[in-house]
């Protein structure tokens, strides 16, 4: 239990390590691009921890709380407009192009990611059309297990590939089906392949419904498949879009319930949650780790690019309001609506974390 704990907290790091750096890379990048000066490059929120490096005029600092990461810009809150090396010196574009420029690079990540798997080989359900897919590597795997059911009592475990059942090798999930519904309550022999390991495991059939005989699991037939480079480089593409479009949606439903009824939609979970989610993905293979990294990197992505103070968007939409009246605006209001804006984000984190460990301890 702690080792899987720890090896769930060390991958969520890794992955959350990697998003940040993509992230803030994106907006220091642009800034020493426009000739702004950076001062600092923090990895996680304040308070400081310590001083990794200095180089090139910026500290790289490593901070306590490690939900995410931040550059310190000069003039970002508006002063020092005179300088030529300040933010609030630029262009109204080139602070835009600054402040959107980790979304970006968070949708780029996402993108390239999924390129890859799509080039490599990326795990879909055996029934797939596709006529520029090449599929191979077709096997059955267990998508869910049922709690106090024969497969739990038997040691099935989500993720365990079918790989025999009685004699027939390399079932599909239909041909399980059907030999277990015809087993008479008698003894079904299994073999499973786990993390490359074999085992050999006896399951006894029950009534997991009324009428219905089963093992209580949820197969799913799978296979591998590929694309060659053209046909890679548009499916990214089209799975980044819909992957932004779901997290969209599911974002207005999560708030349409918390306005409506105050209460966080079930599902809904914070670093801790995710962390949990990120170890057991991990536990399954580099692919599927690889496709939760995309997805998140692409979520990071479409939460910061909304207009809510203290986020990319939020920030933004300031620059453009500016533009509009034809005016600065006074740095303190700025300064205490991204302040306050953090303030109910961290809040928030804080109630879906102790949601999440909550559940846990159930």
């Amino acid at each position: 239990m702690i080792l899987s704990a720890l090896f769930s907290i060390g991958v969520f790091i890794l992955v959350l390590f990697v998003l940040v750096i993509a992230h803030e890379w994106g907006h220091f990048y642009m800034a020493r691009k426009f000739g702004v000066r950076v001062y600092e490059f923090g990895f996680g929120f304040p308070p400081k921890i310590a001083k990794i490096f200095h180089k090139n005029g910026t500290d790289y600092t490593a901070n306590w709380i490690p939900l995410g990461g931040f550059v310190r810009l000069k003039g970002e809150d508006g002063s020092d407009s005179s300088d030529n090396d300040s933010f609030a010196h630029k262009k109204t574009w080139q602070r835009l192009v600054i402040l959107l420029a980790g979304v970006v690079m968070n949708f780029a990540l996402g993108y390239v990611i999924f390129l890859g798997l799509f080039m490599t080989g990326v795990d879909m359900p055996a029934g797939f059309q596709d006529p520029d897919a090449i599929v191979s590597n077709k096997r059955l795997v267990v998508g869910g297990v049922m709690k106090g059911s024969p497969a739990e009592r038997a040691g099935i475990k989500v993720g365990d590939e079918i790989s025999k059942v009685e004699s027939d090798e390399f079932p599909s999930s239909d041909r399980v089906k059907n030999i277990v519904s015809n087993s008479g309550g008698k003894t079904v022999a299994l073999e499973v392949v786990r993390q490359k390991e074999k085992k050999s495991l006896t399951v006894i059939p029950g009534e997991i419904q009324p009428g219905v005989t089963g093992i209580g699991v949820n197969m799913v037939d799978v296979a591998s498949v590929r694309y060659p480079f053209t046909s890679a480089i548009v499916k990214a593409g089209t799975e980044t879009k819909d992957v932004s479009l779901l997290i969209f949606k599911t974002l207005g439903t999560i708030v349409s319930k918390l306005v409506q009824s105050g209460e966080l939609q079930e599902g809904v979970s914070g670093p801790v949650g995710i962390a949990v989610v990120t170890g057991k993905v991990a536990a399954s293979g580099f692919g599927p780790l690889l496709q939760l990294m995309a997805m998140l990197s692409i979520n990071l992505g479409v939460l910061n690019v909304l207009p809510i103070p203290s986020l990319d968007g939020g920030r933004a939409l300031f620059v453009i309001f500016e533009k509009v009246i034809g005016k600065k605006m006074r740095g303190e209001i700025e300064q205490y609506a991204h302040l306050i804006g953090f303030a109910l984000l961290m809040l928030l984190v804080v109630a879906v974390t102790y949601r999440d460990i909550a559940l846990l301890l159930k």
